[in-house]
C-alpha cells in the first residue's frame, strides 16, 4: 500500500512539474529578478547621477531638520510625516513614497496637509527637481510579470499563475514525498550518469532551498487571497479615524529626548517613521515606528509602534489594534517575507540565489523528463511526438527566457531615448527575442539548439557591460572608482551570468559526440 501511494505520488510530482513547469520557470526568474527591481531601474536610467554609500547624520539631527522644514510650511496640517532613509536603497516610508528612486540614499520623506517633499537629510533643504530620465519601466515590470504574465488581463493573468503556483506546491510535497531518501540523496551526486545524474542534480538543488520554496509559493498564494489566510478585524482603527483632527505644530519638547527614548527600545537605526497628530479630546501625539513593511519579518519581533505625548515626552500606553493581533502578525509575516521587505542586501542576494535555484529545479525536473524518455525510445526507434515537442519547449524556455531578459537590457540602452512608447517597445523586444528563440529551437536540431543558445546566452550577457560603457558614462570605469555598488553590480553580475552560461555550453560542446542519439550532451554533461 505504501510503495503503490508512493508511486501515485511520484506520477503526481511528474505530471504537475511538467504542466507548469513552463510558465513556473518564467514566474521565478521574474520573481527572482524583483528583489533587485529598485537596482535595474537604476541601471536603466544611466541619466541619474552617481551615489555611493553616505553616512547619514543621526536621526535626532534629521528629524529636527525636517521638524524645521515642516514648521515654516504656511498650510494648517492635521498631520506631520517624517520617514528616514535606511540602508540607501529606499526610505522608511511605504507605498505613499510613490515607489521613487529619489529614497534611495540620503534622503528623507515629509508630507503634509496633502503635501509632500524629499528633503536632503544634511541641510534639510528641499531636493532639486528629479532630472529627466529616459522612459522605461525598469525592474517594475520585471516584477509585474512574475504575477500577471504581462499581456494578460490582471485578473486573468494573476489567476493562471495562481493555479500554477497551486500545483506547484502539490509538486514540492508530492515530491518529498516520493523522495523517501530525499535529504540523504541531498549529499550523493553521480557524474556522468546520464537520468541518475540529473535526477541527482534535480534532489540537491531542490532540497538546498527547501523552505524558500515552500514559503514562496505559499506567500504568494495568501497575499493574492487564493490560499487561507488570516481574517483582520480592525473596529478600533475606523473609530479612531472618525475623530476630529486638529492642526499639528511643534512638540514642546525637544525630539532628541524622544528619539532616545525609542532607540532604546527599537534599536539603533531602527525608526523609519514619525507621525505627529492631534485628535479633539486628546493630547497631540508622537507616533515613531519601524521602516514600512519591516514591523513583523518575525513573530516574535513586538514593540514596532511607540506613542509619546508631545508636550511631556511620556510614553503613551496605547494598544495599537491594527498590528498587534496575532492574526496580522501571521499576515504580514506571509506578506514581508514574499516581498523580502526586512532584508538587507546580504539576505536579499541570498533570497536571489534561492530564487535561481528554484530556476534550476525546475529546469533540471523539465530536462529529466526527456531524458528519461530518450533513452526509453532510443531502444525502439519510436519516440513519440510529445517527447519531440517538450525537448524543443524546453530549449526554448530554459535558454530562451534569459536571452530575452539579456535584450531588454540592450533595448533600454540602444532605442532612442525620444521613441515614442519606448517602454513598452523594451518589454516587447524582450518578448520578440524570446519568441524568435522559440521558433530557433523548433528548427534547429536539439544539440546544436542547446549549444548555440547558451553561447547566445552568455555572449548577449557579457557584452552587456561593454554596451552600458559605450552608450553611457555610468559604466564600470566609473561606477567602481566612484563606490556605486548598485550599479557596478548590475554590470558585474551580467559578466557572471556570461560566465555561467559560457561555462555550460562549452561543457555540453566538450561532451557532445556524434551518434544517432540526440541530446546526448544533455544526458553526458553532468
Amino acid at each position: 500500500m505504501k510503495e503503490y501511494f508512493r508511486q501515485s505520488m511520484a506520477w503526481l510530482h511528474t505530471w504537475t512539474g511538467l504542466v507548469t513547469g513552463w510558465v513556473l520557470f518564467f514566474i521565478f526568474v521574474t520573481g527572482s529578478l524583483a528583489y533587485f527591481q529598485h537596482e535595474i531601474t537604476r541601471w536603466m536610467k544611466p541619466e541619474l547621477p552617481l551615489r555611493t554609500e553616505t553616512q547619514h547624520p543621526s536621526a535626532i539631527i534629521m528629524v529636527e531638520k525636517a521638524l524645521d522644514y515642516l514648521a515654516q510650511q504656511p498650510e494648517a496640517a492635521q498631520s506631520w510625516e517624517i520617514s528616514l532613509p535606511l540602508d540607501g536603497r529606499r526610505t522608511g516610508c511605504g507605498p505613499q513614497c510613490g515607489g521613487s528612486l529619489r529614497g534611495y540614499s540620503s534622503d528623507l520623506y515629509v508630507s503634509w496637509a496633502e503635501n509632500s517633499e524629499w528633503l536632503d537629510s544634511r541641510t534639510g533643504l528641499p531636493l532639486p527637481p528629479p532630472v529627466m530620465t529616459r522612459d522605461t519601466e525598469g525592474g517594475e515590470v520585471l516584477k509585474e510579470m512574475h504575477y500577471v504574465l504581462h499581456y494578460l488581463e490582471e485578473e486573468t493573468g494573476t489567476f493562471i499563475v495562481a493555479i500554477c503556483a497551486m500545483l506547484a506546491l502539490l509538486a514540492i510535497v508530492t515530491g518529498i514525498i516520493t523522495h523517501k531518501k530525499i535529504f540523504k540523496d541531498f549529499f550523493t551526486f553521480r557524474p556522468g550518469k546520464g537520468q541518475r545524474s540529473w535526477l541527482d542534480a534535480h534532489n540537491v538543488v531542490s532540497v538546498m532551498a527547501l523552505p524558500f520554496f515552500l514559503m514562496i509559493v505559499y506567500s504568494g498564494l495568501a497575499e493574492r487571497g487564493y490560499m487561507p489566510k488570516p481574517v483582520i478585524d480592525i473596529p478600533e482603527q475606523k473609530k479612531e479615524s472618525s475623530k476630529e483632527s486638529l492642526s499639528v505644530t511643534r512638540p514642546d519638547i525637544p525630539m532628541a529626548r524622544i528619539i532616545e527614548q525609542a532607540e532604546r527600545i527599537l534599536g539603533h537605526g531602527q525608526i523609519g517613521r514619525i507621525e505627529l497628530h492631534h485628535q479633539a479630546g486628546e493630547t497631540p501625539q508622537i507616533k515613531i515606528s519601524r521602516p514600512w513593511g519591516t514591523e513583523y519579518p518575525f513573530a516574535s519581533r513586538e514593540g514596532s509602534f511607540l506613542h509619546f505625548d508631545a508636550r511631556t515626552g511620556e510614553q503613551l500606553d496605547i494598544p495599537t489594534t491594527f498590528g498587534q493581533q496575532t492574526p496580522h502578525k501571521a499576515l504580514w509575516w506571509l506578506v514581508g517575507a514574499h516581498f523580502a521587505w526586512f532584508a538587507g542586501a546580504g539576505l536579499r542576494w541570498l533570497f536571489f540565489i534561492s530564487g535561481l535555484l528554484g530556476c534550476v529545479m525546475i529546469a533540471s525536473g523539465l530536462i529529466l523528463w526527456t531524458v528519461k524518455r530518450r533513452e526509453k525510445y532510443a531502444r525502439r526507434d519510436d519516440a513519440p511526438a510529445g517527447l519531440w515537442l517538450v525537448e524543443r519547449l524546453n530549449t526554448g524556455v530554459i535558454i530562451g527566457l534569459p536571452v530575452g531578459i539579456a535584450a531588454y537590457f540592450w533595448a533600454n540602452r540602444l532605442l532612442p531615448v525620444t521613441m515614442i512608447d519606448r517602454a513598452d517597445w523594451e518589454v516587447h523586444c524582450m518578448f520578440l527575442t524570446w519568441g524568435w528563440l522559440l521558433l530557433y529551437a523548433v528548427l534547429r536540431s536539439i544539440d546544436k539548439a542547446w549549444v548555440e543558445m547558451l553561447w547566445l546566452a552568455a555572449l548577449a550577457f557579457g557584452l552587456i557591460p561593454l554596451l552600458n560603457w559605450l552608450t553611457t558614462d555610468k559604466h564600470l570605469g566609473m561606477t567602481v572608482p566612484h563606490g556605486d555598488w548598485v550599479l557596478a553590480g548590475i554590470d558585474l553580475t551580467m559578466l557572471v551570468l556570461a560566465v555561467v552560461f559560457g561555462a555550460i555550453a562549452w561543457k555540453i560542446r566538450h561532451m557532445w559526440k556524434p551518434a544517432t542519439q540526440p541530446m546526448p550532451a544533455l544526458r553526458e554533461a553532468i
